[in-house]
């Protein structure tokens, strides 16, 4: 009974570390996608500082729709600084808020890619005592 027991106990920790590393998965995937926004805004903020004329662009409203836009050189930039609040931020000061910004996603990323090789590596010591035991 206690081997029935121990296999139950295993199968049960095994469902959870499999649903835990698909989480930490998609989570890791948001923030590979969060990680490309911020490095795209970052080019953009770039070019836009660098501009000397004004250049045509696409502003993008929502669910795939666009407007035609112009833009010229700026010096300053809006600025989302999280809960809603937006703050109007230099050129300069931009770049770096958008870069410290991606060194944090990426620490974020790979504390996250960590996590799941334990999670990964346990699933497969509990593999490797199931199929021990059969």
């Amino acid at each position: 009974m206690a081997v029935e027991q121990k296999g139950q106990q295993l199968a049960a920790e095994y469902n959870l570390l499999a649903q835990l590393a698909d989480e930490i998965q998609k989570d890791i995937a948001l923030l590979q996608n969060l990680l490309t926004e911020v490095e795209s805004a970052l080019a953009s903020v770039k070019h836009i500082k660098d501009l000397s004329g004004e250049e045509e662009v696409l502003v993008p409203l929502s669910a795939g729709v666009y407007a035609r836009g112009r833009i010229k050189g700026q010096e300053k930039f809006i600025v989302s600084i999280g809960s809603n609040i937006l703050v109007e931020k230099g050129s300069e000061e931009t770049i770096k808020f958008l870069e410290e910004r991606r060194e944090e996603i990426r620490k974020h990323i790979e504390k996250r890619s960590e996590e799941l090789n334990k999670v990964l590596a346990r699933l497969e010591e509990i593999r490797r005592k199931v199929a021990a035991s059969r």
